[in-house]
């Protein structure tokens, strides 16, 4: 069953790209401010976890508004997001599972988030290319 926007309510606003940067960059600092502060020795139980915490809301509002902007794409566009995004993601599985096994073997060592959505965006990136070079 198609849904179409008067279905669902109000019609999704279409947030400018000075808005999805700004949000980016604000939550990006958050993460990274959070991740530094928790490497402090000292904090309580209930400060560890109010800032570990801390960077959900910025994430979330990311994730929204990427979320606004792919459904305003068309039909072949959301394709193309589709595809990329799926080899993005079963890439990183293997990717992350690969590690985990040099880890085991001592030859890697802790696993950052940040080398995840590494991964993930370079999984992305060769995702999308191969996917509009098949609909060439």
């Amino acid at each position: 069953m198609k849904y179409s926007n008067k279905t669902l309510g109000a019609p999704h606003p279409n947030p400018s790209w000075a808005v999805f940067l700004l949000t980016a960059v604000l939550a990006s600092a958050i993460d990274v401010i959070a991740s530094k502060i928790l490497q402090h020795p000292g904090l309580g139980r209930g400060a560890r976890l109010a800032i570990a915490l801390l960077p959900l809301p910025g994430d979330i509002a990311l994730i929204a508004l990427v979320l606004l902007r792919i459904r305003r794409l068309d039909d072949f566009q959301k394709r193309v997001h589709f595809e990329a995004v799926t080899v993005a993601f079963l890439s990183t599985g293997v990717a992350v599972f690969i590690y985990a096994c040099l880890q085991r073997a001592h030859l890697a060592g802790p696993l950052d988030a940040a080398l995840v959505w590494t991964f993930m965006l370079i999984f992305y990136a060769v995702g999308y290319f191969i996917a509009t070079s098949h609909y060439r």
